[in-house]
């Protein structure tokens, strides 16, 4: 007490408690505000898909780990590469027993919504500072209840990609990509004629009718709009079919066994130079770099308008990241670490090393070198829009997109039995699930 008496006295008592006040603080911050020293001995283990879903990433993330247990010797990061094919349901397991990992990755909107419905993670706010939140602002992609709920790291922007020189070969000006609907199928008239595919695409596995789907509905509905529709919208409406009917247009351009590869399989066909167009999907950064690599000229150019959406003219963007989840040991440590990843010196090598856009208004963009990836920013100042297949049930892009474009482009369904497969799988989905109806509500009241 008479310590503290006579530093009172000599005026630095505030000082003292002043000090004391910002160890606390840094100790008891959350994301880049947490002091991982104060933790002891702990061990962070994520769940991921590393090399699945970006090409390079895993060695990037190796780097990451090492510089951050090199900066916090008492910290340890654990990576656990899942698969694909089984890792939702891996992380419904997860939850469902209340123990797994202290991060894990997934996917924007509906993806990462359900984990939060299942009380299977904790908002960005409960992990991360507000600086941290502020410099991400596609965070808004899982907006609902007032809070986000998943961390970007990487920035997806889509556009169509082509080959120059196909364009070249079939009298077409690779300076100047169609921009208009009708431009885009008379370049695609054109390459056809030339004996050029002018589009691939391999729906076997699915994914590639995702992938068409999120370019198409963005032409048509913003997203609160598509999140009225799962609530009790009409999908044999003309407008749900006005989209469709631009797919069934588009289907004498498209390779013609679309049903028989898979996605992948469509990607390497268009980076050997057997077709002069494709709709743009993860790691097409990386593609493009080996395509350049080879000596092919590759361009971008956006979505050909020719719906009259409020974002019809807008690049689409998806967001994965990742989640802190319920049941992590040390919510404010994760996020530290996640804040970590958007550091100057990591958001460098995501871009220098990997060939991805970093997901963070701080990152200096002086950096891009690349002429595909300068145009996809400049477009970006104009806006962009979300990746439309994150915005409904999982049921109505499996079930929907899928099977409606491998039977629109691979057989013989109309725009019409498209419209009644959607609306079928809607009605199904509403029925068994009215609980979620309460949660799409309020998603979209928030997404505003």
């Amino acid at each position: 007490m008479r310590i503290i008496d006579s530093l009172k006295r000599a005026g630095l008592a505030a000082a003292l408690f002043s000090a004391l006040g910002a160890g606390a603080a840094a100790a008891d911050g959350l994301g880049s505000a947490y002091d991982p020293a104060s933790a002891g001995k702990a061990t962070l283990t994520i769940w991921w898909l590393g090399n699945q879903e970006v090409p390079g990433i895993e060695d990037w993330m190796k780097e990451s780990i090492a510089a951050y247990q090199k900066k916090y010797p008492n910290i340890t990061v654990n990576t656990v590469l899942q698969s694909t094919d089984t890792y939702t349901t891996t992380q419904a397991t997860a939850c469902k027993g209340g123990t797994g990992p202290d991060l894990w990755y997934n996917w924007g909107g509906i993806w990462s919504l359900e984990q939060v419905w299942g009380g299977c993670t904790v908002p960005n706010e409960e992990a991360l500072s507000a600086e941290d939140i502020k410099a991400v602002p596609t965070t808004a992609s899982t907006r609902w209840s007032g809070k986000t709920w998943l961390y970007p790291v990487d920035a997806r922007i889509y556009p169509i990609i082509y080959n120059k020189g196909l364009f070249k070969k079939a009298g077409l000006d690779p300076a100047k990509p169609p921009q208009s609907w009708a431009d885009f199928i008379a370049a695609a008239d054109k390459l056809k004629k030339a004996g050029i595919d002018p589009l691939v695409v391999g729906l076997k596995d699915g994914f590639g009718g995702e992938m068409l789907a999120a370019a198409f509905q963005a032409q048509v509905y913003t997203v609160p709009e598509l999140l009225q529709m799962v609530i009790d919208g009409d999908f044999t409406s003309a407008q749900w079919k006005s989209w469709i009917d631009k797919v069934v247009e588009l289907k004498p351009y498209f390779n013609n066994d679309t049903n028989s590869i898979n996605f992948a399989d469509g990607l390497g066909r268009f980076q050997q130079g057997q077709a002069a167009m494709i709709f743009a999907a993860p790691g097409f950064q990386q593609m493009i770099v080996e395509m350049e690599k080879g000596g092919a000229e590759v361009g971008v150019m956006k979505v050909p308008v020719f719906g009259s959406g409020k974002e019809a003219g807008l690049l689409y963007m998806d967001t994965p990241g990742f989640q802190v989840t319920s049941f992590a040991q040390n919510k404010a440590l994760a996020g530290n670490f996640l804040a970590f990843l958007h550091t100057p010196d990591r958001m460098k090598a995501l871009y220098a090393n990997v060939g991805d856009l970093p997901n963070d208004s701080r990152w200096d963009t002086s950096q891009i070198e690349r002429p595909t990836d300068k145009q996809l920013m400049e477009w970006s100042k104009d806006g962009v829009s979300f990746y439309r297949a994150n915005f409904y049930p999982t049921d109505l892009d499996v079930n929907g997109n899928f099977v409606v474009f491998q039977g629109i482009l691979g057989g013989d369904m109309t725009a019409d039995q498209a419209a009644a497969t959607y609306q079928d799988v809607i009605t199904k989905w509403r029925s068994l699930h009215g609980d979620e109806i309460g949660n799409y509500k309020s998603w979209a009241s928030s997404a505003q």
